[in-house]
């Protein structure tokens, strides 16, 4: 009997944790069922397979003998041996508290750390928030990423968000937008195909806004377009520049004319002034003006 229960309970783990089709330490409530077993004989031909994709690399289950995907930064973890919920933090990284938020009573959640701070120069010539976040990137893209140096890149401008085409009709908003890396930091302006002027000049219904981030060392821009004209219509550049270089990035902009159709107008007229003279008739509720 006893024999039964153990093959039964060891079938059923193997199920869980291929048919989740999840890393064993993002479910937690597996793992509170597990614990009532203790760690048994360590037979690793048991062990459930390791997914190909684990950024932060491996580490030992709590037995010490399977392998399991390791947590990432910013993900919730297990600050010491008192429980085995969320799982183990990889490289570098260290299973913190942080200090909960002004009018919070619930201590928050303890979360992966990279131990090493400040950005880092990666061998691809893109700079990371930390060693860590760059050891993720190198796992993800499936390839080797060594450190070049502490603190940012110094690198020309590259376009991390284009601006997209766009279609709109006359007397409608629209809004590009752009998002630039670089260091030392970039400046970015507009620019319409075939002028020479930079955005918005003296066009009082276009409008140009800058600011940095969302990320370190990248800086966004917007370009908006306020009551469109047809004459608006054409290619629209995002342009940047730093001491060591300059890129761009390009999106059509095609204005469609609104027009009111001239024999609903006449029909609709002819109708009014029939009401007028004394007819009995009424409009319709659903009658209107059309547009196109």
């Amino acid at each position: 009997m006893t024999q039964l229960c153990l093959c039964v309970y060891i079938c059923m783990s193997l199920w869980l944790h291929t048919s989740l089709g999840l890393p064993p330490q993002h479910r937690g409530w597996l793992r509170l069922w597990e614990e009532g077993e203790g760690c048994k004989e360590c037979n690793q031909h048991l062990c459930p397979q390791v997914p190909d994709d684990c950024p932060a690399g491996l580490v030992q289950d709590e037995c010490g003998c399977c392998e399991q995907c390791a947590n990432v930064e910013g993900q919730q973890c297990d600050p010491d041996g008192a429980q085995k919920f969320y799982g183990r933090c990889g490289e570098g990284l260290v299973c913190q508290r942080k200090m909960p938020k002004r009018g919070h009573r619930a201590e928050p959640e303890p979360t992966c750390v990279c131990q090493a701070k400040g950005p880092v120069c990666g061998s691809d010539g893109w700079t990371y928030p930390n060693i860590c976040q760059m050891r993720e990137a190198a796992s993800r893209r499936n390839t080797t990423l060594k450190l070049k140096g502490r603190g940012p890149c110094n690198s020309a401008p590259r376009v991390i968000q284009g601006p997209k085409n766009l279609s709109n009709y006359t007397g409608n908003d629209v809004v590009f937008g752009c998002e630039v890396s670089a260091y030392p930091l970039p400046v970015l302006s507009w620019r319409k195909a075939g002028s020479d002027n930079f955005l918005p000049g003296d066009d009082a219904h276009i409008s140009v806004q800058a600011r940095g981030g969302p990320q370190r060392y990248t800086v966004s821009t917007w370009l908006q377009i306020q009551g469109l004209h047809v004459s608006d219509t054409g290619v629209y550049s995002c342009i940047s520049h730093n001491s060591l270089g300059e890129t761009s990035a390009s999106a059509q902009l095609t204005v469609l004319r609104q027009v009111v159709l001239e024999d609903r107008v006449e029909e609709k007229q002819e109708h009014f002034d029939h009401l007028e003279e004394g007819s009995d008739e009424q409009l319709a509720s659903g009658d209107y003006l059309g547009f196109v």
